[in-house]
């Protein structure tokens, strides 16, 4: 709690009572502290203790100008901790949105924003500082914070968007600014992890920040587990009690690289299993498909549909719908959609016409049979939200270039 006088009235207004604190952030491929966070700490003489600011920046109520100040007491000692140390880290210092569109109103020159003073004033390479835009609204101007943010960038900054999953910082930020560290806070998230829904958002955000070339940071890590989440989402930089609370010092950058090293070996042996596993498990349902739709390889165009339907009973259990395309993705067999009740498979007809070309799965499949003449495909597990099961999709070449699509369950 941020706090302005004691019991007895003595002021605590004295800005060597603001120190910052530096939580680091570990890069899972080297294993070592590569970064730090900046984060703001008041000292309580009388307690002999350090307490967020936290509130103090997020309070929209609280007069803007000590906290302008404050910011800039911080800011400041942290950039001198890190000319200091002569230190080849990074800094990831805060900064929200809304309070840099009141501050830089006209003044957008690069030599007017104070972290750029610091830079030049202290000669610290601009390499070692990023920006992280942070804020779960903003009621601005997104042209004049597209300018600011583009500012830093040009100057050498890097930038990174902050608690991805709140507020304005979703798909709006990210088109806008098209950060080069994008940041998960797994607290955020932590009660519905075991809820597929939220491992499904984290997966596309992973896949979004490869699409863009960003890093992918998770933050808020305080178990083994949920490195190992980060891991399995492409996350190569890894934040949280886990291996650190904020302290007011630079630790050795190596901290943290036998914990890794354990946590990286346990984690490729976990995964490798899952994977080895996973592909058992898909060869067995394309042997068995393989063997069941062989037959088909020779029969007439006018009895292929009768035929189709004849190997319904023998498909594998796991087979929730299945159909055939021919190859311009028309649909030219009825859908026949698992009987989760009674067993054995519903026909229909009704579909007969539509065209799944568009599907990615599709496009896949017929790009890769006809250039690495490749039979089969899968997917990876997507989710039906009206059925509420995970399944996957396994598409197989028939003769003529008819193109055969199941829907198997896929519970992992």
């Amino acid at each position: 709690m941020f706090t302005t006088e004691s019991t007895e009235g003595n002021q605590f207004w004295n800005e060597t009572y603001f120190v910052p604190h530096f939580q680091p952030i570990v890069n899972a491929i080297n294993r070592s502290i590569s970064a730090y966070e900046v984060l703001g700490r008041q000292f309580n003489p009388e307690e002999n203790t350090y307490h967020s600011l936290g509130g103090l920046f997020h309070n929209r109520d609280q007069d803007p100008v000590p906290v302008y100040n404050i910011d800039r007491i911080l800011r400041e000692k942290a950039v001198q901790t890190l000319k200091e140390s002569n230190l080849r880290t990074k800094l990831f210092f805060n900064m929200m949105p809304n309070f840099l569109s009141r501050v830089h109103h006209t003044d957008l020159f690069a030599e007017n924003f104070h972290i750029i003073q610091l830079i030049e004033k202290y000669g610290i390479d601009r390499n070692q500082v990023v920006i992280e835009i942070t804020e779960d609204e903003f009621d601005g101007s997104i042209d004049r914070l597209i300018q600011i943010v583009q500012i830093f960038r040009d100057y050498g900054l890097k930038i990174a968007i902050d608690d991805l999953g709140t507020g304005f910082s979703n798909l709006e930020r990210i088109g806008y600014l098209h950060p080069d560290i994008m940041k998960v806070d797994i607290r955020i998230m932590r009660e519905s992890l075991n809820k597929n829904s939220f491992k499904q958002v984290l997966g596309a955000i992973s896949e979004m920040s490869q699409k863009l070339g960003s890093q992918l940071l998770f933050e808020g890590i305080e178990t083994e587990e949920e490195v190992n989440l980060a891991l399995s989402m492409g996350a190569n930089l890894l934040q949280g009690f886990y291996f650190s609370t904020p302290n007011p010092h630079f630790l050795n950058r190596n901290t943290f690289s036998d914990k890794m090293k354990t946590v990286l070996e346990n984690f490729s042996s976990v995964r490798s299993k899952e994977l080895r596993e996973k592909g058992v498990r898909e060869q067995r349902i394309i042997d068995q498909l393989q063997d069941l739709f062989y037959e088909l390889s020779d029969v007439k165009e006018d009895e292929f549909s009768y035929r189709f339907g004849q190997i319904l009973s023998s498909l594998p259990r796991e087979i929730l719908k299945v159909f055939v395309c021919d190859g311009e993705g028309y649909q030219i067999t009825p859908t026949y959609d698992l009987d989760r009740l009674n067993g054995g498979y519903l026909e229909r007809s009704r579909q007969i016409g539509n065209n799944y070309a568009w599907k990615p799965y599709f496009l896949k499949h017929k790009e890769e049979s006809e250039r690495f003449r490749k039979k089969w495909g899968v997917t990876y597990p997507l989710y039906d939200i009206s059925n509420q099961n995970q399944y996957v999709i396994f598409t197989f070449s028939l003769m003529d270039g008819k193109i055969l699509i199941a829907q198997v369950g896929w519970s992992e």
